[in-house]
Parts: structure tokens; C-alpha cells; sequence
């Protein structure tokens, strides 16, 4: 009890700034058509929320809160059966899940349940499993089952969940009490969720780097720096010699500990993985992060553990205590920066849809995107988005997006029209770091790089320190009249 009003009150501290933070990035096209873009019962919840709740954000936010916390409930639980450590070790689990940046969106966005109901159901089939392993029972046995089925067939980010009962079936439980017939009916749920998502086995969903890459942000939150993403993405013999440390520093660290509950949280944490290379994680704002919350949660059961296995020393209890309590306060810090960036962007946002709105009015014609912001500090603007579709917070309008850039509040990008006409336009963008400006996977950071979007083709004619010059050409039809930007909130 104490231990789960602990973690409420964490809960609290880091995102009673984030309720009011209006719809941003994919909000808009999961609330224009949810069934498309959210799972089966995400998709109905999510239904449920937009007539219960309309315009008031404050609602949406409180029902991702509320998952949220049932998720730390669950990886709290959890942690208790494979760790077998003091409770206070599920408390801080809990706490470091939540608070992880990575998975900013998954809470931040109103339509954050596509991301946190499957993970509540994975999380709670696994505690529920754990449970039954431990103790087993009929009506535990029962529950399990169900909770499987609810994880695994309507989600396909669980496809893979599977492996995690058979890893803790097999790591966790002594040889004598192992038992893998009681895993005959969630290997038969399995099968039949891979019948129903079998899309997923496709061999584009088994990409090695975009399936186990991203783990990496679970323990440096922070994303790389632009030039390193470019270094990944042209050089990828790095980023299999950085997996390759990463794997002998992990086995040294299990070999050393010799703790269960550390190896099945970082196998699980792969496992969970599988079928997911499909799925994009962009390397510098972290947008698609919150398909890691799982990973994430399985990152902190071996955690955890690594740190009671730390303080069997007693010399080292009080270090331990000190130190996890300072990473607590940090990860807090940046959870609570990364809503911060969202507030901003939030206002942005708003600032531009009444600003289209006014100009597509007086025009009545399509109007030309030049500066279509996507990303800042991870908060996702998607300008384009925010006027794409008619929901309770926006209005279809006939803007076309033509140039996609990140924003840097710091340094604003003012663009200067060299040149425009129905069949192509060349922009010069200034005061920017052209780097730092172009979309991934940077190809427009360099003179002659090309881009192609969904209604233009971008080439990059000049590059200097401060500016950045391109021409854009129609796809199809020609380019419609430019629409200027709202000058940045304060």
C-alpha cells in the first residue's frame, strides 16, 4: 500500500505539467480515423475518451496517467517474483520506468493508449504468469490465460510476448520446478495471434539495427546528436561494433552478478523486440519510442536487480541508496524538460492551425507548406498534420506540406523565396545549422543530397555554415502558393 501511494506521488510530481498539453504529431489522423491507427481496443477506448471528453485535454491526459500507473503496478509485482528482493526495489522500477523519456509520447500524446494499453495487458499477463509459476492455482492459471489472450491477439507490438513466459519459465524457476506443459495454452494463444498479425513475419520486420538499436535509448534517453545518426546511417559496421560492446559488457556484468532475474530481463528485453524492425524509432528525437514501454519495463526487472546484487556488500547499501535516488531525480528532470518542449511546441501548434486558417480563408485556394516542422527537442509539431484532418481540435484545410525541417527555438530558420513557379521553387533557409535542420536520414545536409516526400522532390543546391539552399519540385500537379509561418510563442 505505502509502496503503490509512493509511486502515485511520483507519478504526480513528474506529469501534473503535461495536462494541459494539447494534440501534437499522429493525435491528429488517430483522431480523425482511430480504427486505423490504434489497435482494437485502444481504438475503442480512444473512441470512448473523444465523446466523453471532446476538447478538454486534461481528460485524455488522465486516462494515460491512469494506464501508466497500472503499468508500474504491474512491473512492481513483477519484479517482487523475479528479483525475490526487498519491496522498495519494485517501487524504484517503477519509478525509473515511468519517468524514462524515451517513451515521452506514449503519455504525452492524447492518443498515448495505442502504446500503453498493449503494455498494461503484456505487463500484467506477465505478473499475472509469475504469480501462477510461483503459486500455481486454477484461478490464477485462469486469469493468466486471459490476460495472454488480451495481450497478444488484439496487439500486434506483443506478437513476441511469448518468449518473456518461456524465459521466465525457464531462468527464474529452479530445474525442479520448472514445468513448460503449464505454457501449452499461451503457446497455442501465440500461434494464433501470429495467424491473426501474420503481416508481422515479414522479413522487412526483422531488421536486425531497427529491432535492437532502439534498446539503446532505454538507458541513454537523451537520442544521439544528429552527426552521430548520420555516422550510424552511413557507416553501419559502427553500429555493429558499439551492439558488440554493448553484448560483452551486458554478459561480463551477468557472469559477475550470476542473478536470474538479470538475465531474464535483458533476454525478455530482446525477445519482446522481435517482429518490430518495421517499425521506425527516429535516432535524434526519439518520435516512435513509445513501442519501447516494454522493453523498457523488462530493462528495469534486470536493473534492479543488478542493484540488489550491488548491495549484498553492506559497505555498498548506502552508496546504492544514494545513487539510485539521485538517477531518480535525474530521469524526473528529463521527463519533466521533455514536457517542457511539448508545452512549446503544444502552443506552436495552435498558433499555426489559427494562422492557416485565416489565410486559407482570405485565398480560398490550396496554399504551400515552405517550413513544414516535424520535431522539436522530440516534441513532434508535424505542422502539416495539424491541419491534415477535421477532428474536435482542427479543420481540414487545403494546405499541401512541401519541405519538411526540424525547429530549433534557439535558432529560428527564416526562410527567403529565391524563386517560385508553378513547376518548382528554390528556398534559402538562414540562421540554421543545416544539419541540425533536415529531416533523417540527413541527406539534405549535403550539396546535391535529394529527398523525396509525398508531394515533392527536395534537392539541395548550397550549403554553408548558417544557410541552406533547395529547390523543390512538384510531384504531381504544381506548387501552390506559399503560406507563411506564425512567429514563434513565448
Amino acid at each position: 500500500m505505502f509502496d503503490g501511494v509512493a509511486m502515485l506521488i511520483y507519478l504526480s510530481i513528474v506529469y501534473v505539467w503535461s495536462l494541459k498539453i494539447g494534440p501534437l504529431g499522429r493525435d491528429y489522423a488517430c483522431m480523425a480515423a482511430p480504427a486505423q491507427h490504434l489497435p482494437f481496443l485502444a481504438a475503442q477506448l480512444f473512441t470512448l475518451e473523444m465523446r466523453l471528453f471532446g476538447t478538454w485535454v486534461v481528460g485524455y491526459h488522465l486516462v494515460n496517467l491512469i494506464l501508466l500507473f497500472g503499468c508500474m503496478l504491474c512491473l512492481y509485482q513483477l519484479v517482487r517474483l523475479a528479483g525475490k528482493g526487498p519491496y522498495w526495489f519494485g517501487t524504484l522500477a517503477g519509478a525509473l520506468f515511468m519517468a524514462n523519456p524515451v517513451h515521452s509520447e506514449a503519455v504525452l500524446n492524447l492518443s498515448g493508449v495505442g502504446d500503453l494499453l498493449p503494455c498494461l495487458f503484456a505487463l500484467a499477463a506477465l505478473w499475472a504468469y509469475a504469480a501462477h509459476s510461483t503459486q500455481p492455482t486454477r484461478k490464477k492459471m485462469a486469469v493468466a490465460v486471459i490476460l495472454f489472450a488480451l495481450a497478444a491477439l488484439p496487439h500486434r507490438q506483443n506478437l513476441s510476448l511469448i518468449f518473456a513466459l518461456i524465459l521466465f519459465e525457464f531462468i527464474i524457476k529452479e530445474r525442479g520446478e520448472r514445468c513448460f506443459m503449464r505454457l501449452t495454452p499461451f503457446v497455442v494463444l501465440a500461434l494464433a495471434a501470429e495467424a491473426i498479425h501474420v503481416d508481422m513475419l515479414r522479413m522487412e520486420n526483422l531488421h536486425p539495427a531497427r529491432m535492437f538499436a532502439p534498446l539503446y535509448f532505454i538507458f541513454y534517453p537523451l537520442g544521439y546528436l544528429p552527426e552521430t545518426a548520420r555516422n550510424f546511417h552511413e557507416k553501419p559496421w559502427l553500429g555493429w561494433l558499439a551492439a558488440g560492446v554493448v553484448l560483452i559488457i551486458l554478459w561480463l556484468i551477468q557472469r559477475k552478478a550470476k542473478r536470474p532475474a538479470i538475465l531474464f530481463g535483458l533476454t525478455a528485453m530482446f525477445a519482446v523486440r522481435l517482429f518490430q524492425g518495421g517499425q521506425f524509432i527516429d535516432p535524434v528525437h526519439l518520435v516512435g519510442g513509445g513501442q519501447l514501454l516494454l522493453a523498457n519495463a523488462l530493462f528495469n526487472v534486470a536493473f534492479v536487480a543488478m542493484f540488489h546484487r550491488m548491495m549484498a556488500p553492506p559497505q555498498w547499501r548506502h552508496p546504492i541508496v544514494s545513487f539510485t535516488t539521485i538517477l531518480c531525480i535525474v530521469f524526473f528532470a528529463l521527463e519533466i524538460r521533455s514536457e517542457c518542449a511539448w508545452r512549446h511546441a503544444s502552443r506552436y501548434v495552435e498558433s499555426f492551425q489559427t494562422q492557416a486558417e485565416e489565410d486559407t480563408d482570405v485565398s480560398g485556394k490550396t496554399l504551400g507548406l515552405v517550413l513544414d516542422y516535424q520535431y522539436f527537442l522530440g516534441a513532434p509539431l508535424c505542422l502539416s498534420d495539424a491541419v491534415a484532418h477535421d477532428t474536435p481540435f482542427s479543420r481540414a484545410l487545403p494546405v499541401r506540406p512541401l519541405l519538411p525541417l526540424h525547429y530549433d527555438k534557439a535558432k529560428p530558420i527564416r526562410a527567403e523565396i529565391l524563386g517560385w513557379s508553378p513547376d518548382t521553387a528554390t528556398v534559402r533557409l538562414n540562421r540554421a545549422s543545416p544539419l541540425e535542420a533536415v529531416p533523417w536520414p540527413y541527406e539534405l545536409a549535403r550539396e546535391g543530397g535529394k529527398q523525396t516526400t509525398e508531394w515533392t522532390v527536395l534537392e539541395t543546391r548550397a550549403v554553408r555554415d548558417d544557410s541552406l539552399t533547395v529547390s523543390i519540385t512538384p510531384r504531381t500537379d504544381m506548387l501552390p502558393r506559399p503560406l507563411t509561418l506564425p512567429e514563434t510563442p513565448q
